[in-house]
């Protein structure tokens, strides 16, 4: 044959195997795959049924096919591998999702609306944590429940044998149709929802249009038709003024898939033939100058106005454009269509060129100087407990305030009853209190009060209804801190709760359907305006704190009527409205045409307290509901939030917060019960028994509930919150690196116990180039479980609290390579050889198979060292297994940002002065992490990467901030050779190959 022919065919067979390889990696990248793990419809599959629990094969209800498994919980409580669980095995065999991205499965709850806890099995018999998942059932609906796998940690995904699954409450649920997947399969969008119902109302309605499917598009018409893509997209709320048929649909674009249709009929009595004009801003104080706009939803309306305060006519100026206002100036305008003209409307303007701390919403934000100055981000805590006692946080036995109240006046006379109440709140919140809030880097409090001690019984004004507000708010602008008035107990109660102050009607309370206490509220708002309108340090009205006696139309028409009688007084302040409990809970503003407001949010993670990945899906899933679900145009305040102990959820929360730029105010700043995770400061003062206790017993216990007597503050959590209320703290806080492991040599060697060994590591690392790898070979034995960190010659370490400073803590990070969370253990040594130890804060451990950070609080070293003179660091883990240890600093806050590098490197070990590699203890000379009775880990497992960062959940040492951009499970995936996910390698050789192809064919053809 000759060679051009050769050579020809050879080109043409390297095209055709180039493109035969690229074509099945596109396809493949474009398919989803789908693994059956159970499908329920054998009639011998295999279950297992904890304590608590009642499980079997039904035909009752299926998702698919035939049958399902019933999941029925006997009594409602935490859901554990021991009691309240179910699992269920593989239909055959052991299943491969180590190329999936997500296990899915199909419930129905007939309880309710709830969370489930899920873990997995390997064949090994190696357990994922079971833990609370952030996707919520609907109750008697079918849905499709997801689990991320890259939330799946510490076992083999290859071979999946058995899942798990845990439901708190009491009832039945049913569980279809198991399987994994790489992608989320899509499912029709959920219908459109109003605020108003079908029905008749008087002149107009304004409805909103919202999905559960968050910014997905909505399509309406309002003739009855069936809408699509190309109808009229909702885009803002609509004002109905004539009898209309609203139909309306979700659409997603991505699939090309459409809601079910929902259909709102209207029926408008006394309509009016034109709508008055509206002016955006409202009436207010301004800075320098404000842009005013006038409209009406009447079409084909022209809006008149005047700027003298003069009656507006046809003859008036002609609304075209908005009207520039640089001085007070009040405008009038009507709104004229044909023969029709509208009422007249007003509005007032002062505009003023003082600088001023007062605040005003600027779209998502808050701003000084009326809203047109710098910035404010309100970041505090609540002033609890102080004016609304709760048995749980307080000094005091009794169901609520009211109760107090009414069983003290009864023993001792209504005088003697609040000359109590008052000792008590002399001592419980003091000057002294306001000067720790300032150190603390805060700039606001949140004042909860209750009408008790400002109304009387019929609802008139007591003479010392402002005596405590005024105190405290002088107080606060003193030290220029921004005050919250929030309402914590209305009249008769907006939910029934003992933080109402009354608990006399538990389902609800007794404010909502009750004109005579809804009417006490509002008067009592209109006098609070009146009072406090024109102070520039109170930030706003929280009007009503957890309202959740109503939800929807009911709660936000109460609203709406506190809205309008607060304005009418006060045209400045902020209004803060609750929601219960999230953003989708609370209406668009537009629809009341809300100004100058902001919402409010309880964050409350209860499933998981101290669990930091929970805690971090929990805060993950608020930000989702903020910018997507919702996305209002207004400020959020985190009104009240505790992270529990576990201080990684703390710094995590914290820093989104601030991303997001979020107010937020913890709750709260001091409570009974030392150490809890609910106030800056804890303690044990004495408690009053309101029944038992004489008058000269309470007086004694109550002048002992000062900040000052009886509590100390919570330092883990204060000093967190300290670094992210003053964010400066992070780079001015004393701190000393000990060692980031930079620069050292690759053979260095470092003293450790006789049940570890360590070297340098140079691929697993914080961040850097490199940290210390820390074998445990036996845990039977704590204090040989070190590796030690010594200091250079002639230098100590000084972990000292200097008076009258922030406490100092041990920080470095962990990688964990255990199935299991772990505490590390640390010994302090002396220059005289002195130890102490004691372990890291327990509630923060190192998390599983991840990088983390975890703290040791100095103070809490104790024995007989010479504190200030520190001159080796042992750290030691509590597990056999294999873990790294990076950037180790003495800081004064768990999110301090990590000092800069010093000259400073670990002494070598005595025993080896040469600091040859010696492998720690080994006298061979073979090194720890070759040994091959002890290899060290894959570098090709999971978590281990020569990427920076390599971990989901791998801290950002260097800003003191996690990584949620970073998906440890796709990391891991890169390292695989999957063509799905290498179709751009094919694409590349294929492209290589046809060129080297076309070169052979006409250098060849050339030579023939």
């Amino acid at each position: 044959m000759p060679k051009f022919t050769f050579m020809s065919i050879v080109s043409i067979a390297i095209i055709f195997i180039t493109i035969g390889l690229g074509i099945p990696a596109v396809k493949q990248a474009k398919e989803s795959t789908k693994i059956i793990f159970q499908d329920f419809e054998e009639e011998d599959i295999s279950f297992s049924v904890t304590n608590n629990v009642k499980g079997s094969l039904t035909g009752e209800e299926a998702f698919a096919g035939n049958q399902s498994l019933k999941y029925e919980v006997e009594t409602s409580g935490d859901p554990t591998i021991e009691s309240g669980s179910i699992s269920f095995k593989a239909s055959e065999k052991a299943v491969d999702a180590s190329e999936s991205n997500y296990l899915i499965f199909h419930i129905k709850d007939t309880q309710g609306s709830n969370t489930l806890k899920v873990s997995l099995t390997d064949s090994n018999g190696q357990a994922s944590n079971f833990e609370w998942q952030a996707v919520s059932t609907e109750k008697n609906k079918w849905i499709q429940y997801h689990v991320p796998l890259d939330s799946i940690r510490g076992i083999d995904q290859s071979s999946i044998t058995e899942i798990r699954v845990g439901q708190w409450n009491e009832g039945i649920y049913y569980i279809d149709h198991v399987y994994f997947t790489d992608s989320l399969p899509p499912t029709p969008p959920a219908s459109p929802e109003t605020n108003h119902p079908s029905g008749e109302y008087h002149e107009s309605v304004r409805i909103e249009l919202k999905t559960k499917a968050g910014k997905l598009p909505i399509y309406y018409t309002v003739d009855g038709t069936q809408p699509d893509k190309t109808s009229q997209q909702y885009t803002r709320p609509l004002t109905i003024t004539n009898d209309s048929t609203i139909t309306a649909v979700t659409y997603d674009p991505d699939h090309d898939l459409y809601s079910d249709y929902s259909t709102f009929e209207y029926t408008i009595l006394d309509k009016k033939e034109i709508i008055e004009p509206s002016f955006s801003p409202a009436s207010g104080t301004y800075f320098n100058n404000r842009s005013i706009s006038l409209a009406t939803p009447t079409e084909g309306a022209t809006i008149y106005y005047t700027l003298d305060g003069s009656t507006p006519t046809t003859a008036a100026n002609k609304y075209t454009e908005p009207i520039d206002v640089t001085e007070d100036t009040i405008i009038k305008a009507i709104a004229v269509k044909g023969d029709y003209q509208s009422e007249e409307m007003t509005s007032e303007y002062k505009i003023t060129n003082a600088s001023s701390p007062f605040l005003k919403a600027d779209g998502k934000i808050l701003r000084n100087n009326f809203g047109a100055g710098e910035q404010v981000t309100l970041r505090g805590t609540n002033a609890g407990g102080w004016l609304v006692m709760e048995e749980w946080m307080t000094p005091i036995h009794s169901p609520d305030q009211k109760t107090t109240i009414e069983t003290l006046t009864n023993r001792f006379g209504s005088d003697k009853a609040w000359e109590l109440m008052n000792l008590y709140q002399d001592h419980y919140w003091q000057e002294s209190d306001f000067d720790q809030v300032k150190k603390e880097g805060m700039n606001v409090l949140r004042l909860p009060f209750t009408y008790f001690e400002m109304l009387n019984d019929d609802g008139s004004l007591k003479s010392t209804a402002f005596d405590r507000l005024d105190w405290f708010i002088k107080e606060a602008e003193k030290r220029e801190l921004y005050v919250i008035l929030d309402l914590h107990g209305a009249p008769g109660s907006q939910n029934g709760k003992d933080h109402s102050g009354d608990t006399s009607h538990p389902d609800g309370g007794n404010l909502y359907g009750h004109e005579e206490n809804m009417q006490k509220t509002i008067f009592l708002w209109e006098k609070v305006a009146e009072r406090y309108k024109d102070r520039e340090w109170i930030a706003g009205y929280d009007v009503l704190n957890e309202p959740e006696g109503a939800h929807g139309n009911e709660q936000f028409e109460f609203y709406d009527q506190l809205y309008q009688a607060i304005r009418t007084i006060d045209h400045n302040h902020v209004i803060f409205f609750e929601a219960i409990w999230d953003p989708q809970d609370l209406p668009n503003p537009e629809v009341y045409k809300w100004e100058n407001i902001a919402y409010s949010y309880h964050f409350y993670g209860w499933d998981d307290t101290d669990g930091f990945l929970y805690q971090k899906d929990f805060t993950d899933s608020k930000v989702r509901l903020v910018n997507e679900t919702t996305n209002y145009n207004v400020p959020l305040l985190v009104g009240e939030f505790t992270l529990f102990n576990n201080i990684q959820s703390w710094d995590y929360a914290l820093h989104v917060y601030e991303e997001q730029q979020w107010n937020y105010t913890t709750w709260t700043y001091k409570v009974t019960g030392l150490g809890s995770s609910w106030g800056l400061y804890t303690g044990e003062p004495p408690k009053v028994d309101i029944y038992q206790d004489s008058e000269n017993e309470i007086r004694e216990k109550w002048s002992k509930v000062g900040t000052d007597t009886s509590y100390v503050r919570n330092d883990y959590i204060a000093d967190t919150l300290r670094n992210y209320a003053d964010p400066s703290a992070r780079t001015s806080d004393e701190r000393t690196l000990i060692t980031d492991f930079e620069g050292l040599d690759p053979k260095i060697s470092f003293k450790t116990g006789d049940h570890a060994k360590a070297s340098l590591d140079l691929e697993n690392r914080s961040g850097g180039d490199a940290s210390v790898q820390l074998v445990v070979e036996n845990d039977s034995d704590m204090k040989e479980q070190y590796v030690s960190i010594q200091a250079d010659k002639n230098v100590v370490w000084n972990i000292a609290d200097k008076e009258g400073t922030f406490p100092k803590y041990l920080v470095f990070d962990v990688y964990n390579g255990t199935n299991d969370p772990q505490t590390a253990h640390i010994t302090l040594i002396d220059q005289e050889g002195n130890e102490a130890s004691v372990p890291t804060h327990r509630d923060t451990p190192a998390l599983a198979t991840a990088w983390s950070k975890v703290p040791l609080l100095l103070s809490s070293v104790e024995g007989d060292i010479d504190k200030e003179a520190i001159v080796e660091i042992r750290i030691a883990m509590e597990k056999t297994g294999v873990y790294n240890i990076d950037n180790i600093f003495i800081g004064q806050s768990f999110a301090n940002e990590l000092p800069e590098p010093s000259k400073e490197v670990p002494e070598p070990d005595e025993e080896d002065p040469t600091g040859e590699d010696h492998g720690g203890k080994d006298p061979d000379g073979q090194n720890p992490d070759t040994n091959d009775d002890d290899p060290a880990p894959d570098k090709n497992l999971p978590n281990r990467s020569d990427d920076k960062p390599k971990d989901k959940d791998k801290k950002d040492v260097n800003h003191g901030k996690h990584d949620p951009n970073t998906n440890l499970k796709e990391d891991s995936k890169k390292r695989l050779p999957n063509t799905a996910t290498n179709v751009y390698n094919y694409l590349l050789i294929g492209i290589v190959c046809m060129l080297l192809g076309g070169l052979f064919y006409f250098k060849f053809r050339r030579r023939s």
